[in-house]
């Protein structure tokens, strides 16, 4: 009896999909200054049918310090296990950001028929040019019983911040001729 209950055990929360997690950026090319938007995803949790729940994550994105700024009040979990019930917890730091969330409540609501399922998104700010890889630290996913889930190597991304080109000085000519005639116009008056 105890073999036949340890047998549906594995069955019940054993699970073929190949799930991993992803960072997505909204852009590739981000200029000094701009706000830039990440979103952590976990990814083919449908496959051929065949669904993957989870019910929590333990996740922690880490990025150069150098070149974008990072405000931890801006990680938002994105409701992937409805209410959690513990967490989430922010653990970010100045070059980390990291959210960890559990539940046992039922998350069929919330992934049922979705092969991608959003996770938490947080907002850095480009401060100089340069490439910028977001990479994982921590990536897990975990089950109905706390095991972790197994999954494929996480996928981080990368972008580009670039120089704020300077005004041609064809245009700062333009600006300076139509300030002329603007102030001439004044004078007139």
């Amino acid at each position: 009896m105890k073999k036949f209950f340890l047998l549906l055990m594995a069955a019940a929360t054993f699970n073929a999909n190949a799930a991993y997690i992803s960072i997505t950026t909204d852009k590739d090319i981000y200029n000094v200054g701009e706000t830039i938007t990440a979103t952590v995803r976990a990814s083919e949790l449908s496959l051929n049918g065949v669904q993957t729940y989870f019910f929590g994550y333990d996740i922690a994105v880490l990025f150069d310090s150098l070149f974008v700024s990072f405000d931890p009040t801006t990680v938002t979990d994105l409701s992937a296990i409805g209410i959690p019930l513990f967490g989430p917890r922010n653990d970010s730091s100045a070059n980390s950001a990291s959210l960890t969330s559990a539940t046992f409540a039922p998350v069929e609501f919330f992934q049922e028929g979705k092969s991608e399922v959003d996770i938490f998104s947080f907002v850095l700010v480009a401060l100089e040019s340069g490439m910028v890889d977001l990479s994982f630290s921590e990536a897990e996913l975990s089950n109905n019983i706390g095991s972790n889930l197994f999954l494929d190597t996480p996928q981080g991304t990368s972008f580009e911040i670039a120089q704020v080109p300077a005004p041609g000085t064809f245009a700062l000519s333009l600006l300076a001729l139509g300030g002329m005639f603007f102030a001439r116009k004044r004078v007139k008056s």
